[in-house]
């Protein structure tokens, strides 16, 4: 099983605690799990190796797609200033540059079931009338 350390040494610049990295692991784990019926044994090692490599994958793309995912704040309008005034100090935004909690954990859902769907559909492991797009 990929370890924190590994995968540091692997991707030195993702920015990630160690807490985060567990919490990702689990749920990818856990929806490998659920995807392919609980049929990859601890025994397997090309399964096994498989896993570490989507489950580093899966944290790289949501690191590089898009940092806002992996944390928990809901944003800020700060991003998208449309004019700034200094006199009276009037600041006008385009539109607010925020995602629900919501909407980010189904973001995230989608992306980790399509990265796990892409390592994993040809395994014979996964329902056979699982949609590939």
């Amino acid at each position: 099983m990929l370890t924190y350390e590994e995968f540091k040494k692997r991707s030195p610049e993702v920015e990630i605690t160690e807490g985060l990295f567990l919490s990702l692991q689990r749920r990818i784990r856990r929806r490998i799990d659920f995807l392919t019926f609980e049929r990859i044994s601890e025994g397997d090692k090309n399964l096994q190796k498989r896993i570490d490599e989507v489950t580093e994958d899966i944290i790289n793309g949501l690191y590089f797609k898009d940092k806002g995912l992996l944390n928990n704040s809901e944003g800020n309008s700060s991003g998208e200033i449309k004019s700034e005034t200094v006199g009276q100090h009037k600041v006008e935004y385009v539109q607010a540059n925020t995602l629900s909690t919501d909407k980010k954990d189904r973001i995230v859902a989608g992306f980790i079931d399509q990265m796990i769907k892409e390592a994993f559909i040809h395994t014979g492991l996964m329902y056979r009338g699982v949609d590939v797009n």
